[in-house]
């Protein structure tokens, strides 16, 4: 339980110095940051609880205003992806595991790392992490020891890695492609869909002007399954970043995204010990990833057993067994940027004893943070 005992300890000492300011700075999809600009409200900070590695956030979590995020791997989706199907391409299907789950763990950055777990999930020191990342997107880290292997003649083997959109996530997804494309000498296109009607548009293109394999992150594959199906009848297809469970995908590589909601959940929790109320943002619940997510923070939050099989209704309040923490609900933008900060405006101005605000898209947290800047409550947690 020591890494749970830590960051108790963390939150009270930040607490107890009245540490404050948002020294914003970054260089996420965001501009925000800087010194408050609300004119001191008089309601306590609210505590921002984030997921992925945007820029704004991890200055955020120097500078105290952020409790932490629970970031994913994209790099490594992107580089392991087509790996995978490079192998696949050249009859080795032995990388495909019996369960077709390649799992990349979550973890969960914090100002001090130092080598603790928390919940099961590793903690890693802000500056640490993203001097690994700087590495990777600049082409000086390492991601495997593969080298080669990719043609020996001829033409070089064609992948498209498909995103379900676009953001700085999938920017670190997309060097961790390319990468591996250098490392394998295969030839790599990454798209980035502007929503489901474009991404099946791309698939059925990649299908006709001929590929080697698809790696996708499916926006919505319960309506998608024909069109997965049919991809996957004629070419590999695997999924990343958000699976199809029921379609026929070979494999699917990425986290267990109930596990990583569960993982805000409780450090949302611990943030917030005397408990309080809480909403959640998140970009559109019809992915798979999404839905999971959206779950395991809740059954995190309120204290629950983990069971990834719930589905609570958005709509409604949700209520700890003993009252103390309140989830008031879900509130979506399907991508839309201008949206998601009016969500974040709108939901604290209606709920102005708001105690935390949870962002599960990459993009959702700064405009949080933004959103609180504007009427002086982001402060130092």
């Amino acid at each position: 339980m020591r890494d749970i005992v830590r960051l108790g300890v963390l939150l009270a000492i930040g607490a107890a110095l009245g540490l404050a300011g948002c020294n914003g700075g970054g260089s996420g999809d965001s501009s925000g940051g800087g010194a408050s600009t609300g004119g001191g409200s008089s309601r306590p900070p609210v505590k921002v609880v984030a997921f992925d590695e945007n820029r704004m956030v991890l200055q955020g979590i120097r500078d105290e205003t952020v409790v932490g995020t629970v970031v994913q791997n994209p790099y490594m989706y992107g580089y392991r992806s087509i790996e995978v199907l490079n192998e696949i391409h050249k009859g080795n299907r032995s990388v495909i595991p019996a369960n077709g789950f390649i799992d990349i763990p979550a973890r969960v950055v914090m100002k001090f790392g130092g080598g603790d777990r928390f919940f099961g999930a590793e903690i890693v020191d802000v500056d640490e992490f993203e001097q690994d990342l700087n590495a990777k997107l600049t082409g000086s880290g390492s991601a495997s020891g593969g080298a080669g292997g990719g043609s020996s003649g001829g033409a070089r083997p064609r992948f498209a890695f498909v995103t379900n959109g676009v953001a700085d996530f999938w920017t670190i997804a997309k060097a961790g492609a390319e990468q591996a494309g250098k490392d394998y000498n295969v030839e790599v296109t990454v798209i980035m869909p502007s929503g489901i009607t474009d991404q099946t548009r791309k698939i059925e293109d990649l299908l006709s002007r001929g590929t080697d394999g698809i790696a996708i992150s499916p926006i919505n594959p319960d309506n998608q399954g024909d069109v997965l199906n049919n991809a996957a009848s004629k070419k590999p297809l695997i999924t990343h970043d958000s699976d199809a469970p029921n379609s026929d995908r070979l494999v699917y590589i990425g986290m267990d995204n109930y596990t990583a909601g569960y993982l805000c959940g409780k450090m949302t929790r611990q943030a917030i010990p005397d408990g309080g109320k809480v909403m959640i943002f998140i970009g559109r619940l019809d992915q798979d990833n999404a839905k999971r997510r959206r779950q395991g923070c809740i059954d995190g939050l309120l204290g629950r057993e983990p069971d990834p099989s719930r589905n609570d209704p958005v709509d409604q309040i949700i209520r700890s067994d003993d009252g103390r923490f309140e989830i008031l609900g879900t509130m979506t933008d399907n991508f839309d940027r201008a949206k998601a900060k009016a969500n974040a405006e709108d939901a604290i101005t209606r709920n102005p004893d708001l105690a935390a605000m949870v962002g599960l898209f990459e993009y959702n947290p700064p405009l949080i943070m933004e959103a609180l800047d504007k009427v002086g409550r982001l402060k130092a947690k």
